[in-house]
């Protein structure tokens, strides 16, 4: 199987989903390596020069600037890790973990967390062997996944020494809410994709009015994701009955129908924003202090605040709420003697009194429901601004936002199921 190659700078969505659906091997470059080296070098004259730097020479969080003595910085960053490892609750899936990992060693790969080849080294071996490293998804804030990420460097790294910054390079990580993140996004695309095909078959089996996938409606509203799923549905229905003279049962169907190409399209855009984000981070640091390889220097930064990443996902979540209500609204029609023109609950009367297939509209509205309320957005929750005497005053929920768009993406794929029906 071919590799992907770790640079630091170019992963993309689709790379992590090989990494970690189909096991594809990692490699990272040897620019990547020295990259790292020249990094550390950075780190090493720092320490060396008696410089402060915050979780490097100092500690961190509420102890920010108390200097750690020289000779148990190597103690510091075990205890480090240790008292961060406080997630608990239910386990991340095998192949959210080898995402999770993936990303981290591509942060790695860019030099920007100082940290050492060995580190990287491990972190590939442990992707290539298939270990399996149990992470628990409960416990972070999402400004970093320092509780995660704790059950992820204990398991790889308990039997070396790190050295100075490199438990904070890890703890800064949001690697669990980035690597998740892919995976719902390309889940997401997938029923996106598959639903068009759907909303077709949905507009034969209504005798839907196909006008509103015409190259004049397309024209009228110049949005990109509006045109590539307008004209998806519309290569689909060539050749159907409704696209003749006389094919369509009405003049306007139900807005459920009718706005089909206005929905997807909506949606289609608003995940080619959240595709865009994600991959700008995997591009970007999350750590801080950064090492400048350009300016030789260790630069403060909040670079572990998740907003982008957290409003892109909310973003891309909420674009599927009219996809979902629109969808268990075609089905209620459908299954409706009223709308569909057809028998009472789809089957002929045979004297037993059955309802027929209304059950399946309830159970479609039932679970549009729960991912209709999965979709709300994140980005506004701050459950406290206490911690750490006031300084952490904020929160990015990033890794809540990877986890609700992983269940509306599931929640999408049985949605589009019953609605194929």
């Amino acid at each position: 199987m071919r590799h992907v190659e770790i640079t630091g700078f170019d992963l993309t969505i689709g790379e992590i989903v090989r990494v970690a659906r189909e096991k594809a091997p990692v490699a990272v470059t040897p620019e990547a390596v020295e990259r790292m080296q020249a990094a550390r070098a950075i780190i090493d004259d720092a320490v060396a020069r008696g410089e402060k730097v915050y979780g490097v020479t100092t500690s961190v969080g509420a102890k920010t600037g108390v200097p750690l003595a020289p000779d148990r910085i190597g103690e510091f960053n075990r205890r480090l890790l240790l008292t961060h490892n406080v997630a608990h609750g239910p386990l991340a899936p095998e192949e959210a973990v080898r995402a999770m990992m993936a990303v981290l060693l591509n942060a790695m790969a860019s030099g920007r967390l100082g940290v050492r080849p060995l580190l990287a080294e491990r972190l590939a071996a442990a992707l290539n062997e298939g270990r399996a490293i149990d992470v628990h998804i409960w416990g972070s804030m999402g400004q970093s996944d320092m509780a995660p990420i704790t059950d992820l460097a204990l398991a790889l790294y308990s039997d070396i020494e790190l050295q100075a910054g490199e438990a904070l390079a890890m703890l800064n990580s949001s690697a669990l809410a980035l690597g998740t993140a892919a995976l719902a996004m390309a889940n997401l695309q997938r029923s996106l994709d598959l639903w068009s095909l759907i909303g077709a078959l949905s507009m034969e089996g209504f005798a839907a009015n196909p006008s509103i996938v015409s190259e004049a409606a397309l024209r009228s509203r110049p949005f990109a994701g509006l045109e590539r799923h307008g004209r998806r549905i519309r290569r689909y229905l060539d050749g159907s009955y409704i696209m003749a003279k006389g094919g369509p049962r009405h003049l306007q169907d139900p807005l459920s129908f009718r706005s089909l190409p206005l929905l997807h399209g909506t949606a289609a855009d608003s995940l080619d924003f959240a595709w865009r984000q994600i991959e700008t981070e995997f591009r970007s640091s999350q750590n801080n202090p950064i090492v400048s390889l350009e300016e030789r220097s260790l630069v403060s930064v909040a670079n572990f605040d998740t907003v982008s990443l957290s409003m892109a996902l909310d973003i891309a979540r909420l674009a599927f709420a009219p996809v979902v209500t629109a969808s268990a609204e075609r089905v209620a029609k459908q299954v409706d003697s009223f709308w569909s023109g057809l028998t009472i609950g789809l089957i002929e009367e045979d004297g037993v009194g059955l309802p027929g297939f209304n059950g399946i509209a309830q159970f479609h509205k039932a679970i549009t429901s729960e991912a209709r309320l999965a979709t709300a957005p994140v980005v506004q929750e701050l459950a406290s601004s206490s911690h750490s005497n006031g300084n952490l005053d904020r929160a990015g929920m990033a890794t809540f936002a990877a986890r609700k768009t992983m269940e509306v993406a599931g929640l999408c794929k049985s949605i589009a199921g019953v609605d194929r029906k």
